[in-house]
C-alpha cells in the first residue's frame, strides 16, 4: 500500500506537469502566445481576443491530454500489459489529478481563473447562456465522464486480475 501512495505522488507531479504542457503546446499552435505564462496558461487567459473558443480549448487541454494517459493506461491493464497495480495507479491519479482537481478547485476557489471557471467564463461569452445553466452542465458532463471513467477503470482492473489469479498454482 506504501508503494501505491508513492507511485501517485509521483505520478501526481508528473501529471501536474503534463497538464500544464498540455495546455502550453495548445495554447502555442493556435497561435495564442499571450495565454503563456511560463509553463502555465490558466494565469493569463487572453480576456481580449475575438474567439472564445480558443481560451475553451486550452482550458480543456491540459484535463484532455491527462486524461488520454489515464485511458492509455486503462488499455494497457485491460489489455494485461505491464504491471497491474502501477497501471491502475496511474489512471487512477491521472483522473484525480485533472478532473477532480480542477472541480475541487472550482468549487472552493470558484473566483479564481483556473480551467473550469475560464471554460464556464468563456462559454458564457461564446454562447450567452445563463452561467447557472454552464455551471449544470459542466457538472453534468463531470458526472456521467466520472460514471464511464470508474466503470473502465474498474472492468480492466478485474481483467488483470482475473489473468494473475488464473496463472497461479
Amino acid at each position: 500500500m506504501r508503494r501505491i501512495a508513492v507511485y501517485a505522488v509521483v505520478f501526481g507531479a508528473l501529471l501536474y506537469g503534463v497538464h500544464r504542457l498540455g495546455m502550453v503546446a495548445v495554447a502555442r499552435l493556435i497561435g495564442n502566445e499571450e495565454m503563456i505564462v511560463g509553463l502555465d496558461c490558466c494565469i493569463d487567459y487572453n480576456r481580449n481576443t475575438q474567439d472564445p473558443w480558443g481560451n475553451i480549448l486550452v482550458a480543456v487541454s491540459g484535463v484532455f491530454v491527462t486524461q488520454v494517459v489515464a485511458w492509455v493506461a486503462i488499455g494497457l491493464l485491460a489489455a494485461r500489459r505491464g504491471n497491474a497495480r502501477l497501471l491502475a495507479t496511474l489512471a487512477a491519479t491521472a483522473y484525480v489529478v485533472s478532473p477532480v482537481l480542477q472541480l475541487i478547485v472550482y468549487v472552493v476557489w470558484h473566483w479564481a481563473e483556473r480551467d473550469y471557471v475560464a471554460v464556464i467564463d468563456y462559454l458564457w461569452v461564446a454562447t450567452a447562456l445563463p452561467e447557472q445553466a454552464l455551471v449544470a452542465l459542466m457538472l453534468c458532463l463531470f458526472a456521467g465522464y466520472a460514471l464511464v471513467f470508474w466503470w473502465a477503470w474498474w472492468q480492466a482492473r478485474d481483467r488483470a486480475r482475473t489473468l494473475s489469479v488464473s496463472h497461479q498454482p
